[in-house]
């Protein structure tokens, strides 16, 4: 059973979900680099093994008979629906309620070792529909407060299992990361009558230093102040506080915009570790100005040590401008979307 616990010393919560230690971690499963030969016969997300995984939850069905996407819950959920969101006092400092929530997997394809930046575009794009999809249909249940939708890829962004694929978790509070971005936001609103993020985006296009690419509906950039090396924003260009309002059509060029950014970082950094984020508003502020809904990617080239655990504060080995010139300067072919025979020479410390 899950359970959430309240820090008093940090104002957060922190979930606590013993079945998470049962992830599999055999051979057959692991997240590694490999030269495509790796047997996908006991991968719960290959076809033919549907039985491995709980029943779906939504299927987007192919031309074939097959599926293309495929959403199931986490079969180690963090967070479960069953649980109830009733506050319980073990003492003055100590408060707990159970973990409610949900936890649901998105298959990217079919495809066990054909990442997300080698895809068409219509395949992305049926991606973020499917994720902007589970979204609304989880904020349906009135329990739950806010819904990060992530993505990681590989062993040191806390992939478990090679198969690609997205998670979403619908969480009965909001994570104290999400509150403090949105009330920083919200006072910037308050003060000046306009949204912080579009005042950034606004400057950054000004700038062009740190702009990597743009299209009608959206710009990919490398925020000023980065917090990990290659750190990349992907913002839209008109103004929603919530991924969930986004219209069906302004996803295709957001899917063309995050396959070049993906492929950019897979080609020059040799195919990185990294966390997808989707930073949206949480529930009842789906309509407000304040804030504008982005995409975050945050390669993991770099491991946080003893200060940055200690202050909160990040340490960042490149700046965002140097970052931004050498993605600038690589080439994005078919060719590279399948592999490379020489490494990249990343400007990052060993």
């Amino acid at each position: 059973m899950s359970e959430l616990r309240f820090d008093v010393t940090t104002a957060d919560w922190v979930a606590f979900a013993p079945s998470r230690a049962l992830r599999p971690h055999h051979e057959a499963f692991r997240a590694v680099p490999t030269d495509g030969n790796l047997s996908t016969a006991h991968c719960p997300f290959c076809p033919g093994n549907e039985a491995f995984t709980p029943p779906d939850i939504y299927v987007a069905q192919g031309a074939n008979g097959g599926w293309r996407v495929r959403v199931v819950p986490n079969k180690f959920p963090a967070l479960r629906i069953e649980e109830d969101t009733r506050r319980i006092e073990d003492g003055p400092a100590f408060h707990r309620m159970g973990g409610c929530g949900a936890h649901e997997v998105i298959v990217e394809s079919p495809e066990h070792t054909v990442f997300l930046a080698q895809q068409p575009v219509d395949q992305i794009e049926l991606v973020l529909r499917t994720v902007q999809r589970r979204h609304q249909d989880l904020m349906g249940d009135r329990r739950f407060q806010a819904i990060i939708a992530f993505k990681n890829h590989g062993p040191a962004a806390g992939t478990s299992l090679e198969h690609p694929h997205w998670q979403l978790i619908a969480t009965p509070i909001v994570p104290r990361m999400l509150r403090q971005k949105h009330q920083v936001a919200e006072e910037y609103f308050d003060r000046s009558g306009g949204c912080l993020y579009c005042v950034i985006l606004d400057e950054e296009l000004r700038s062009g230093t740190r702009v990597l690419a743009a299209n009608d509906g959206y710009v990919a950039l490398l925020p000023y102040a980065s917090h990990v090396p290659f750190e990349t924003w992907i913002m839209p260009k008109r103004h929603r506080a919530s991924f969930a309002v986004v219209e069906p059509t302004e996803l295709r060029p957001l899917a063309e915009l995050l396959r070049l950014v993906l492929l950019k970082l897979y080609t020059a950094l040799d195919n990185p570790a990294f966390n997808l984020t989707i930073d949206t508003v949480s529930r009842g502020d789906e309509d407000k100005e304040y804030f504008l809904w982005h995409i975050r990617i945050l390669p993991r080239l770099t491991t946080p040590a003893g200060f940055e655990l200690g202050s909160g504060m990040s340490i960042n080995t490149v700046l965002p401008e140097d970052a931004r010139a050498f993605l600038s300067e690589v080439a994005t072919t078919e060719n590279h979307a399948v592999g490379r025979t020489e490494p990249a020479k990343v400007p990052v410390p060993a």
